[in-house]
């Protein structure tokens, strides 16, 4: 499934929106289509389980939206969410979405140089972020209402949250595998071997896969092609291949009844004991206790 780009932020003169969501919409089916931005996304669902019942899909990560669910993404990292709303007029269904532009944070970094834990938290927004339900709860606070005030306040509400999600220290990386959008925009050349890399990966990753097939496929070098991926990913192309396999096992154990040995034959595993160690290596736990977690 190959995500799809999605402009949030049209206006030149808007470097951030905020955006809160009341939907009074029962028993009906619900997703949002895999998707990335150019721009930062943090969405607060504050929906109790029996109004919304759902996973998040972020990168090579899934897990389960509850209440107060906080989530940071970066800019690239491809997501989406699955579930069930069951909305009511006294229990709507509730979340809030701030988005920002990367030059917006980088002239309030300029502006408040003591807030240098934002620089971290925006190079941890590459994999992902879920936050402690204690700093979910004072921004869900501080987000409250945002809409009716002038804008001007509303500016230094999302500056306070910005603070506040920074510093953190309970909060989680999601993806093993990083996403950007930026670090490999001044060299056009290799943002297009990227992307031809990923939709080969994308057609490819049942089958056995070697770094030769993909360099004869990207016209390179296999010495190149080991550098592309270790610049671009943070880590090696056999890393990056395996936590790929296994985000793509985790979507089958969630979204269908699939038996594991043939989630791990259509994910590219050779055999269901070196997919069941690899698996657990990443998720740290077993593909059935994963599934088991869904149902």
């Amino acid at each position: 499934m190959k995500p799809y780009i999605e402009n949030v932020i049209n206006a030149s003169s808007s470097d951030w929106i905020v955006r809160e969501y009341h939907c009074r919409i029962k028993k009906e089916e619900f997703s949002c289509s895999w998707h990335y931005h150019t721009e930062y996304e943090l969405v607060l669902y504050r929906d109790p389980s029996h109004v919304f019942n759902g996973n998040y899909f972020a990168g090579d990560d899934i897990g389960p939206i509850h209440h107060n669910t906080m989530l940071l993404y970066g800019p690239g990292l491809p997501h989406m969410i699955t579930g069930q709303l069951n909305g009511s007029d006294e229990k709507p269904h509730h979340s809030v979405i701030v988005w920002f532009k990367h030059h917006w944070i980088e002239k309030l970094q300029a502006m408040i140089p003591e807030a240098r834990n934002i620089k971290r938290l925006l190079e941890n927004s590459a994999y992902g972020l879920m936050f402690s339900d204690a700093i979910s709860e004072q921004v869900a606070q501080l987000l409250e209402d945002i809409e009716l005030l002038d804008r001007q306040y509303q500016a230094i509400r999302v500056i306070e949250v910005l603070l506040l999600i920074a510093n953190d220290p309970d909060s989680q990386r999601l993806s093993h595998s990083p996403y950007r959008i930026s670090q490999l925009s001044g060299n056009q050349e290799a943002h297009q071997k990227i992307q031809l890399a990923t939709r080969y990966i994308e057609s490819n990753y049942a089958n056995i896969i070697r770094i030769s097939d993909l360099s004869r496929s990207l016209h390179m070098s296999e010495s190149s092609a080991y550098r592309l991926f270790e610049k671009h990913y943070g880590m090696s192309f056999s890393d990056h291949l395996k936590q790929f396999r296994i985000g793509k096992a985790c979507e089958l154990l969630v979204n269908t009844s699939q038996p594991i040995a043939l989630v791990a034959e259509n994910t590219g595993f050779q055999n269901l004991s070196n997919f069941n160690r690899q698996f657990k290596t990443v998720k740290e736990m077993t593909p059935t206790q994963f599934r088991n977690q869904f149902q």
